[in-house]
């Protein structure tokens, strides 16, 4: 999907990221209450901190949703 697009669904909640990103480069969500858009890396350790976007990203055509992995519950 284009920039525009993507910008649209993070807006609404959405986690994105670009196509010719690794696993390892995590993905990108607007968090409620705040005023940046955040890059989250689950590869080696959760970490997550403000991204920056690039000439590049916003000529992108590669956007897509991100399925945020759910961590199974466990019984106590």
């Amino acid at each position: 999907m284009l920039f525009n697009q993507a910008i649209e669904l993070l807006k609404s909640g959405e986690c994105l990221y670009r196509l010719g990103w690794t696993p390892q480069d995590g993905y990108i969500v607007f968090m409620k209450g705040m005023t940046h858009v955040w890059k989250v890396v689950l590869h080696p350790a959760p970490n997550a901190g403000n991204y920056i976007f690039s000439m590049e990203d916003f000529n992108a055509e590669d956007w897509e949703k991100f399925e945020v992995p759910q961590a199974p519950i466990e019984a106590v």
